[in-house]
């Protein structure tokens, strides 16, 4: 039996990498175990229980967070925003005081969030149970970055280290991404044991078959295809969607195309080349078709961010060619060099893709991530799990 809690409002969704990952592994567990999902949720007032992919989701409300915000007529309840960090561990404690006899049930806790202190509130309230502990992504080494600017970063980068060693402390197994998050951490933090489960990937195809039906919406193969997948707006992705449509403003519109998706309409007023198109959020079957239908993936990073961009891990499934930059390679594992072109400022990447417009060739040679195989790259470390469960055990928790 397996518990899984997270702070994150609504995985299922799968808005956002974190959300990918934690849904991702959480079904495929399921699968081989009974295994439910705790989340802490700033967007229910009762507990509520639903099921998404085969995976029992139970959200728990923000107990403290809902009384101050009743009281104050907080109205601003978007994820992360300022009373929800400074209400997080109380409502973390609430949870794992309610939850003391579920934990106490389970043959094996899985926690997911970077700013946790789950594990160290079981400990406290006497769960002796393997605590698997997965902070997604190495924040310790933006926060570090950030600390060298200035004394406030400094300061909050010193609580993080503190708060997070006690977390590490408390589990048994401590997962990582990447083979890089994983050699950072424990040089850091040395947990008891740690072991890397990679990303999984955000998209994939079901079958050749509708990979090759979405690529021939495109239509026109004498020209080459470029898509950015900008995400949330935030700064790193600013800067990209700026950049890049300053690059593609001067180049000859008969020469390519450009897709930019994300939350980024505002930018088409910088728009003057009819070749650039900005489709807005989109959804995630629109999304495997733009893919498909695109060549060349996009990810000029030039700052540091923790973790594995979901850009790239989507650009990869979809068998593109890649132009990145080192820090948005960064916590990828294994890449075909041939498939990448490194570009380390703005004036290497113009050079790249006027390179490539001026060359183009049609080319269909594409290895493109099925998603039987892409749950196969989760198969060993997932396997390693549940050998610590006892699958036969039929008691399940949260009914």
């Amino acid at each position: 039996m397996i518990l899984v809690y997270t702070y994150y409002n609504s995985p299922w969704k799968m808005e956002s990498g974190d959300d990918v990952r934690i849904h991702t592994i959480s079904s495929s567990l399921a699968k081989s175990s009974n295994l439910v999902v705790f989340n802490l949720s700033s967007m229910v007032k009762i507990s509520s229980r639903s099921i998404h992919d085969g995976v029992i989701y139970i959200s728990l409300p923000r107990k403290l967070y809902s009384l101050i915000s009743r009281v104050t007529q907080w109205s601003r309840h978007y994820d992360l925003n300022p009373l929800i960090k400074l209400t997080h561990y109380v409502d973390e404690l609430i949870v794992a005081v309610k939850l003391r006899r579920e934990l106490k049930r389970a043959k094996t806790i899985l926690v997911f969030g970077s700013m946790s202190l789950f594990s160290f509130y079981s400990r406290l309230l006497g769960v002796q149970n393997t605590i698997i502990y997965d902070p997604l992504a190495n924040y310790s080494q933006t926060l570090y970055l950030r600390s060298r600017r200035s004394v406030l970063e400094l300061l909050r980068y010193g609580l993080h280290l503190s708060l997070h060693k006690l977390e590490v402390k408390a589990s048994s197994i401590v997962v990582y991404p990447s083979k890089i998050d994983l050699e950072n951490a424990t040089r850091t933090f040395k947990p008891k044991k740690a072991i890397i489960i990679p990303n999984p990937m955000p998209i994939c195809y079901e079958s050749m078959k509708e990979y090759v039906s979405l690529r021939a919406k495109r239509g026109d193969y004498d020209k080459p295809h470029f898509i950015l997948l900008a995400g949330g707006r935030g700064k790193n992705n600013e800067e990209a969607v700026k950049m890049t449509i300053e690059v593609f403003n001067v180049l000859p519109p008969e020469k390519f195309r450009l897709f930019i998706t994300g939350p980024w309409e505002d930018m088409k007023r910088h728009v003057k080349n009819l070749s650039i198109i900005l489709p807005g959020v989109v959804s995630r079957e629109k999304l495997k078709e733009l893919l498909a239908i695109a060549d060349y993936g996009l990810s000029p990073i030039f700052s540091h961010s923790s973790g594995t961009f979901l850009k790239v891990l989507s650009y990869l499934s979809a068998g593109l060619e890649i132009i990145a930059t080192p820090q948005s390679l960064a916590g990828i594992n294994s890449i075909e060099a041939s498939a990448v072109y490194i570009v380390k400022n703005k004036e290497d990447y113009a050079r790249v893709i006027w390179n490539i417009i001026s060359s183009y060739k049609r080319s269909e040679h594409r290895r493109i991530k099925l998603c039987n195989d892409a749950y196969e790259d989760l198969k060993l470390p997932l396997k390693y799990i549940l050998s610590m469960v006892d699958c036969t055990n039929n008691n399940k928790i949260g009914q």
